[in-house]
């Protein structure tokens, strides 16, 4: 129906839902301006690609009366950019407001917080901006930003005494959403970020690549005022396995989904402890990618009870090995695994092997197996395997299967619902393909 929906419109990229026409992305002001003399419009996407066209936007404001949602992505907009934008009366309906990449520094972040005429904003993402510590403290400080649900400040080094505002905020009480990742933010940060009473309605905390260390988890897992919790995201902050401990120790975690700990060196132990946890047990998302985790760690999590409502596991980038796979393909507890990621393991054809023929994971829709030398043997028993008739997205990348093990999986009866094979760098040369 989209081209009856469309009869009679200027040729542009519009949005639409339910039969009607609400939005569109633009790639300069005239663009916009054309649709307006047709439709009513509630979301538009300025797309920097075709011009880098600050000018534009800022002219054109009055354009935007009305619209609820409005992106502005990399346009280099800049301090005085924003600044026009925060005293537009034209902006006050606008309920999302995402500047992600365009150089608004502190400067821009205090005309945003200033601003009246953003009291209805419930989202705003602000990602690479660099507003430092002084833009967070004027966001934190503005009344205007009370009704906010999420806000995004990744890559904006806002450091500890940024994030000591936002967790003293008395208008920031309506967040469930906070992504922080990338600010310098150390222990100090997440201390008080942990102490807040204003930030428990939070359900998704995001502190991605921040150095908090063990320290900075364990002020996470002792919080009382993070039980609402269910996505935490803490990859790339060198937490070790004492920092995995404290987390899996926590009472107030019991009610997180998705657990993502790639790259914090928790080793053996910290997987252990991780699967020993009984407050984890409604996880269904698990990343521990990068995380020097071997066959007993893998063996700690195959065996672990608590663990069986899992749909997603990632252990990517480790060394399981052969042992490692082969217990995780005897677990009971792993028969709700939609996505198995093992990804650089050294589990070689033995793994594969174990993999293939593992009953309780007959209801993988993705499995990723790249870089495991699993060679011609293992593509065979992938091939060969009953249980994996459910797989959608299968990657073997550089695996050196060859000729011999393509074959094996192009003539497979049991693996018609892929959608997508990748195969690439396995020497399958004119005769595999």
């Amino acid at each position: 129906h989209r081209k009856e929906w469309l009869k009679g419109l200027p040729d542009l990229k519009w949005f639409v839902w339910g039969g009607l026409v609400e939005g569109l992305v633009v790639g300069d002001a005239e663009e916009l301006r054309a649709a307006r003399r047709y439709v009513d419009l509630r979301w538009v996407v300025w797309d920097f690609r075709p011009h880098l066209d600050a000018d534009g936007v800022v002219g054109s404001l009055e354009w935007l009366a009305g619209v609820v949602a409005l992106r502005v992505w990399g346009i280099r907009l800049g301090p005085a950019g924003v600044e026009a934008l925060a005293r537009s009366p034209c902006l006050q309906n606008l309920t999302r407001l995402d500047l992600r990449d365009n150089g608004i520094g502190p400067v821009g972040a205090v005309a945003l917080a200033r601003s009246p005429y953003l009291q209805n904003l419930t989202t705003l993402e602000l990602w690479d901006n660099r507003i430092g510590p002084a833009g967070a403290v004027a966001l934190a400080q503005s009344s205007y930003l009370q009704n906010l649900t999420t806000l995004e400040l990744w890559d904006n080094r806002i450091g500890d005494v940024g994030a000591e505002a936002l967790a003293q905020s008395p208008y920031l009480q309506k967040l469930t959403t906070l992504g922080l990742s990338d600010n310098g933010i150390g222990a100090a940060g997440v201390e008080a970020l942990a102490r807040s009473p204003h930030l428990q309605n939070l359900t998704m905390l995001d502190l991605g690549g921040n150095g908090i260390g063990p320290a900075g988890a364990r002020a996470l897992a002792r919080s009382p005022y993070l039980p609402n919790l269910t996505t935490l995201d803490l990859r790339v902050n060198g937490i070790g396995a004492a920092g995995a401990e404290a987390l899996a120790q926590s009472p107030y975690l019991q009610n997180l989904t998705t657990l993502i700990l790639r790259w914090n060196g928790i080793g053996d132990a910290g997987a252990e402890a991780l699967a020993q946890s009984p407050y984890l047990q409604n996880l269904i998302m698990l990343d521990l990618g990068i995380n020097k985790i071997g066959a007993a760690g893998a063996e700690a999590l195959a065996q672990s009870p608590y663990l069986q409502n899992l749909t997603t596991l990632i252990l990517s980038d480790n060394k399981i090995g052969a042992a490692g796979a082969q217990a995780l393909a005897q677990s009971p507890y792993l028969q709700n695994l939609a996505t198995l990621d093992l990804r650089e393991n050294g589990i070689g054809a033995a793994g594969a092997e174990a993999l293939a023929q593992s009953p309780y994971l007959q209801n993988l829709t993705t499995l990723d197996l790249r870089k495991n030398g699993i060679g011609p043997v293992g593509a065979k028993a992938l091939a060969q395997s009953p249980h994996l008739q459910n797989l959608t997205t299968l990657d073997l990348r550089e695996n050196g299967i060859g000729p011999a093990g393509a074959k094996a999986l192009a003539q497979s009866p049991h693996l018609q619902n892929l959608t997508t094979l990748d195969l690439r760098e396995n020497g399958i040369g004119a005769a595999g393909a």
